[in-house]
């Protein structure tokens, strides 16, 4: 789908007034503030004095305790110690929140009430950056200092205070030499290098389109480490401490690694594939052992396109179902592969069945996981909010179908197994072919909610102003709407949610509500944001959980 901007969504075109329930105390806006925002904050602030830490304890070592650098190179040597303080500390903690299995295992735990995992991304990306600033710091430092030393008017000092040799003749060694021949020097080039390749593979621009580029590039973290450990061995104004950093790290990767190989190597049938229309494939999958809950995710491999490709995708399916399937969006290389594989002729429908290898022999689908996702925690309210965008709607597929399944069952034991009270559904999409995928799995839904009132479904569709624009009502049966074929009529437009959150807020006062979003990132903070106002004015309180997307 295409979404042009912030300005896009602006939810309303005027703000309704909003109905003040509570006094505003500082403990009241303090409360508001921890619903969304109060373990983020918290550990922003453990990070940050984290950092200051360590770069206070490097630079009051360099300039008062350890003085012979200083007299000779002045501040450059203790901006650039403390700056290797900073990356250290940064390369320490970078692989934390992409270990899936350790971060899924605190979502699934009281930790996750404490732990802003649904951030560990954000935290992942956010930590590069620093490490980028840092590396520019200290290489900029060090030219300086490279400087000073080919130019310093006295070569003794060279040699008693900073423990380099000089030459034959006397004479420090040059810039380009420190630079260039020493293994500080070299291996902090091609680590600078190496960091550039894996920043520019990483913006969304590259990524998206070119996720295998990305993908193997951002491997070489493997090397970058390499040469900072033999960086640090150059032993150029300081002892090496790096490895012992980044060591838990590393180990604590290389054992999620591991664990996911052996789970990865597992045999996978891929029992159906279906093509939807808005280039959108279903593939339904077959593996022994694989248990998940709803609104998780996996990642998919297809040996025949690419041996060591792995690609996350939201499972679709339900738990209560046979199968486990997900909805792939085509866009990309391997995507684009992957569906010239299974649908050679181009056509719509079911085009595989029951495949257990693809035309070489190899596995035709490997498949690994689950990993825990933030739609996961949907039954831990009785009041939802589920938002969905275009493709983003998967992770709620699994839901909307588990929420059926508990229905039926509650119907026929008559023991209530739901401890959701009521779902409010949202499903914004740009094509009314869009509204084909789950179409039969949505009137199933209302049909079954008749008797319990629990799910309030709502489709829009944005790219028609009135239901005369869609064209095929009378392809569907009176009394329901002309686009999704249910009872419940489709919106033309944008959701005007700022009402929509009055709206439940009145309803629904002193109780917590889930909102669970997953679709582009300007809707998904035009969302964020009304959580937070909502929260903050009205005693009910807007939890929000976002997909990555």
């Amino acid at each position: 789908m295409s979404w042009s901007g912030e300005n896009a969504w602006k939810l309303t075109k005027r703000s309704p007034e909003l109905k003040e329930v509570r006094p505003k105390t500082i403990w009241t806006s303090l409360n508001s503030y921890w619903v969304n925002d109060g373990a983020k904050a918290v550990w922003i602030v453990l990070y940050i004095l984290g950092l200051v830490a360590v770069i206070a304890e490097s630079a009051t070592y360099y300039r008062f305790v350890h003085k012979g650098p200083y007299e000779v190179l002045s501040y450059a040597v203790v901006f650039a110690r403390l700056s290797a303080a900073a990356i250290t500390y940064n390369c320490a903690l970078v692989l934390l929140p992409v270990l899936r299995n350790f971060l899924s295992w605190i979502r699934g735990s009281w930790l996750s009430d404490f732990v802003p995992v649904d951030k560990a991304i954000v935290w992942h990306k956010k930590i590069a950056w620093v490490i980028a600033f840092f590396t520019l710091v200290h290489i900029t430092s060090h030219y300086v200092n490279f400087l000073i030393i080919e130019n310093f008017a006295s070569p003794s000092d060279i040699e008693d205070k900073l423990g380099l040799s000089l030459d034959a003749e006397g004479r420090p060694p040059t810039a380009w030499q420190l630079g260039w021949t020493t293994v500080a020097g070299t291996t902090g080039h091609i680590a600078a290098l190496v960091m550039v390749i894996m920043y520019s593979t990483a913006v969304e621009s590259v990524r998206r389109p070119m996720f295998e580029l990305f993908w193997f590039s951002h491997h070489l973290f493997v090397v970058f480490f390499g040469l900072i450990i033999g960086h640090g061995f150059g032993y150029l104004f300081g002892a090496p401490v790096f490895w012992a950093w980044v060591l838990p790290g590393l180990v604590a990767y290389l054992v999620e690694r591991i664990v996911r190989l052996v789970r990865g190597s597992q045999t996978t049938i891929l029992h159906l594939a279906v093509v939807h229309p808005s280039n959108v494939l279903e593939l339904q999958m077959q593996k022994s052992n694989f248990r998940f809950k709803c609104g998780q995710y996996l990642f998919l491999n297809c040996p025949y396109v690419g041996a060591q490709e792995w690609h996350p995708f939201t499972i679709s399916s339900a738990p209560e179902e046979e199968y486990v399937s997900v909805h792939i969006r085509i866009v990309g290389d391997w995507t684009g592969k992957l569906m010239r594989l299974l649908n050679p002729e181009k056509k719509l429908g079911v085009v595989a069945e029951d495949m257990l290898t693809a035309p070489d022999g190899s596995p035709i689908l490997r498949i690994d996981g689950p990993f825990g996702a933030a739609s996961e925690d949907i039954f831990k309210f009785e009041i939802v909010m589920l938002i969905g965008a275009g493709i983003g709607v998967t992770p709620f597929a699994s839901i909307l179908k588990s929420i059926r399944y508990r229905v039926e069952a509650q119907q026929a034991s008559g023991e209530i197994d739901i401890p959701i009270q009521k779902a409010f559904f949202y499903w914004v999409a740009r094509e009314k072919n869009s509204f084909e995928w789950f179409l039969e799995l949505l009137c199933a839904l209302e049909d079954s909610n008749d008797h319990l009132n629990i799910l309030e479904l709502n489709t829009y569709l944005t790219s028609l102003t009135s239901a005369r624009d869609a064209g095929f009502g009378e392809e569907i049966e009176a009394g329901r709407d002309p686009i999704t074929g249910l009872k419940s009529g489709a919106h033309y437009g944008r959701p005007k949610f700022e009402e929509t959150f009055q709206q439940i807020a009145d309803q629904y006062q002193d109780q917590r509500i889930g909102v669970f979003f997953c679709g582009p990132a300007v809707m998904s903070k035009a969302l964020y944001k009304l959580c937070r106002k909502f929260t903050s004015r009205t005693s009910t309180k807007f939890y929000y959980h976002k997909e990555n997307f």
